[in-house]
């Protein structure tokens, strides 16, 4: 809230090679913001860019004071960048917009006028994804899907990170400890009082995407063990079913020995033990994905550092966060 009273608005810009698509950001942003019934500010999270976005950045809040930038020593993925946004917001309320403006600008006086209608939580479904190679749209539909079956909080799909959340849902996100984040799903687990806004999505202004396949799988995967076990009751499940398959057919060639003259039986052989040796990895890799997940959380290293910080006051220094406070 600002010193009138009013109440403030941070818009979450995260930035990682940007530098084609701020400057527009910052036109589309500024012009929509002027439009809103509340105070704003802006803060760009920059991902330790190894383009000129940092230069930008910096010149755009000299210009502008409402603009803050802050710059991360290294890359710590989108999830530290947005665990540093949420630390640093000075709003009564939190959107993120992305700046390859994906997520329209133009959009967010719809998210306020939720907010300001009591609700906590305002997220953004996608309707479309134009743009994208129609493989990664496939790809990422898959995902969320699997994401909604798997997860026990039933987490909605066709959902992104352009969400407005006021400023208690925020203060629990910050409060929130583990490092193998996925914002998305903490956002949703908070609960309270929520509402689904629907829109379409743009194609990038510039540029292409920083998610490739292999960090779509990732994401898919940080999202499920973060959300849920079914996997591994999956798999409890599926080894149920191949040990009593696995006796019933043990019977059948026992029962075979009085019967008739069992074929050599190399085939079935070979099979069950590939069945074996595939479903034994598949054990592994599951659990291995828990348990890295535990060791990660021991290490209790901190989600992002601060390098170093334009209109904005960072008082735990370049250390940075340790977890999200």
């Amino acid at each position: 809230m600002t010193t009138d009273g009013r109440k403030l608005l941070t818009i979450l810009v995260p930035a990682y090679n940007e530098e084609e698509c701020l400057p527009r950001a910052y036109e589309e942003i500024s012009a929509v913001a002027r439009t809103l019934p509340v105070e704003h500010e802006v803060l760009v999270i920059d991902n330790a860019s190894e383009d000129r976005t940092g230069e930008i950045a910096e010149e755009l809040c000299r210009r502008d004071r409402r603009w803050r930038y802050l710059r991360l020593s290294r890359n710590f993925t989108v999830e530290g960048s947005l665990a540093a946004g949420f630390r640093y917001a000075q709003g009564d309320a939190i959107i993120t917009c992305y700046s390859d403006l994906q997520d329209p600008p133009g959009r967010i006086p719809d998210f306020v006028a939720k907010w300001l209608e009591g609700h906590d939580v305002v997220y953004g479904v996608r309707s479309r994804r134009p743009g994208d190679p129609a493989w990664r749209n496939l790809l990422v539909k898959i995902a969320y899907r699997l994401i909604h079956r798997l997860s026990e909080d039933r987490l909605p799909v066709d959902t992104g990170d352009f969400v407005l959340i006021s400023r208690r849902v925020r203060d629990v996100l910050v409060g929130l400890e583990e490092r193998g984040r996925y914002t998305r799903g903490l956002v949703h687990w908070v609960g309270m009082r929520r509402c689904a806004l629907p829109y379409e999505r743009r194609p990038r202004f510039a540029g292409k995407s920083k998610a490739p396949f292999f960090e779509i799988l990732r994401f898919a995967i940080t999202a499920v063990t973060s959300f849920s076990t079914r996997p591994l009751r999956i798999l409890t499940i599926f080894g149920a079913i191949v040990v009593s398959f696995a006796a019933v057919l043990a019977l059948v060639y026992v029962g075979g020995w009085f019967l008739y003259d069992p074929p050599p039986g190399i085939t079935s052989t070979l099979v069950l033990l590939v069945a074996n040796l595939g479903m034994m990895s598949l054990g592994f890799g599951i659990l291995g994905e828990y348990l890295g997940r535990t060791y990660v959380e021991t290490k209790r290293r901190p989600l992002w550092i601060v390098d170093r910080a334009v209109n904005l006051d960072v008082d735990d220094g370049p250390a940075g966060g340790r977890g999200g406070g």
